[in-house]
């Protein structure tokens, strides 16, 4: 029953879980961030207990890696048996689920024209080969990239991320051109939504034609960015598509954490039916175990054998992903997000028209975040926001000052509705301590 969640016995670093954590930072590299002070004893659907035996709500879905929530039963099922018959099929030769999987995902890719796959062990190394891809096929070397954008972190992947919070590495910037990326909650060139033509585009035409004008591999890009997930109009996309055409660039589209199913529809992109040359998935296809998927053109993915990183997906992975994408389809969660979402939405907008913040999102990837102080200070009552309800046991994540809610596509609507009062509860209180510290 959900109806004593989430519940909190003790306090989640008390007794073997503080020695445990103090194992973590004393032996871990300090890269290894920890978001929350819980030691996991299990993840089921929507509740994380810890080993205290405190449950907690996850509005993170996994932090955008679970779309199922925690063992799914079919999920668990397909990499049992895998790991019952062979847990290692070397890429080598063939497996029967990857032909599936590739089956699945070339019927519903939206990509222009025959798809070919490659399967790779993480999302960051999937990016590396799609940038290796572009430059192989076109014979032109820059990729253009925005900032705010978040693209992996292996070296090839981290450069195309332009933003300085990811980007901090000794690395050097090869062959990337950064421009301003949009912002459809505070426009670039003041716009609203119903009058962008995609001017923003603009500036980034302006920095590829001065720098490289007959250079441009490729655009990469987010089709919905967690540091601020309101979608971009339909001129934008059009305006997008325009942009690649006359700059003579392929569009790779980042679908890490919008797909499978997540804003509504299979992909991001299909709700401006948009056709990309090569899309990137990652690890929530997954149901989070370590993969990362490159779809595109069959010409583009025509390379000689071993002219990129060798081949992977791990046969445990495949078998999990293929479960999750078919548990999606039969269970109607591409459905059930579009229309929980939009209710969501919904009640969370109320609640900031209320404090005059803003609430955006698609599906069930929403954000809301302060307006009107200084950017600072934002933050820091997204982050007290964050932190409150995490001492009574629901699960959010932020990226700046937006607070993200992005629950298991199949969460039951007694953990929602739980979540969602945890959430009202504490974004009143705090709105009004912060007004109140400001007088």
């Amino acid at each position: 029953m959900t109806g004593d969640l989430p519940r909190i016995l003790k306090p989640p670093t008390s007794g073997e879980a503080e020695k445990i954590i103090s194992r973590d930072i004393e032996l871990m590299s300090r890269s290894c961030k920890r978001m929350f002070p819980i030691v996991v004893k299990k993840v089921e659907g929507s509740i994380i207990l810890d080993i205290n035996d405190n449950a907690y709500i996850d509005f993170t879905g996994g932090f955008g890696m679970l779309p199922l929530g925690g063992q799914h039963p079919e999920v668990v099922k397909a990499v049992k048996s895998r790991l019952d018959s062979s847990m290692i099929v070397p890429s080598s030769l063939y497996s029967e689920d990857t032909v599936e999987l590739a089956e699945e995902l070339t019927r519903i890719a939206p990509i222009r024209g025959d798809v070919r796959i490659l399967l790779h062990d993480s999302f960051s190394e999937t990016v590396d080969v799609a940038a290796r891809a572009v430059r192989w096929y076109s014979g032109k070397h820059i990729i253009l990239a925005f900032t705010g954008g978040y693209h992996g972190s292996t070296e090839e992947a981290l450069m195309l991320s332009a933003s300085p919070r990811i980007r901090k590495s000794p690395a050097r910037i090869l062959d990337v051109i950064y421009a301003v990326g949009r912002d459809c909650v505070d426009c670039l060139v003041g716009l609203d939504p119903e009058r962008c033509r995609g001017e923003c585009l603009r500036f980034s035409r302006e920095l590829v034609e001065a720098a490289a004008p007959d250079d441009l591999a490729a655009i990469i890009l987010e089709p919905i960015s967690l540091e601020a997930p309101a979608p971009p109009p339909t001129s934008y996309m059009e305006a997008l598509r325009t942009l690649a055409k006359d700059l003579g660039g392929l569009l790779v589209i980042n679908e890490k954490f919008t797909a499978p199913a997540r804003t509504g529809r299979w992909f991001a992109l299909d709700h401006w039916n948009f056709k990309a040359d090569v899309v990137c998935l990652g690890e929530q296809l997954a149901s989070g175990l370590p993969l990362g998927v490159l779809m595109a053109r069959e010409e583009i993915l025509d390379m000689e054998p071993l002219n990129h990183k060798y081949c992977g997906g791990c046969a445990l992975s495949v078998s999990a992903a293929l479960a999750t994408l078919r548990v999606i389809r039969d269970e109607g969660l591409v459905e059930r997000s579009g229309r929980v979402g939009r209710n969501i939405l919904k009640r969370v907008g109320e609640l900031a028209n209320k404090l005059s913040w803003r609430a955006h999102g698609m599906g069930m990837l929403i954000g809301i975040r302060p307006v009107g102080a200084n950017k600072r200070s934002n933050e820091i009552i997204a982050r007290t926001i964050v932190d409150e309800c995490f001492r009574v046991g629901l699960l959010l994540w932020r990226i700046g000052a937006t607070i993200l809610i992005t629950p298991a596509l199949n969460s039951g609507e007694e953990i929602l509705e739980r979540g969602l009062e945890i959430l009202e509860e504490k974004v009143i209180e705090i709105s009004r301590r912060s007004r109140a510290s400001a007088t």
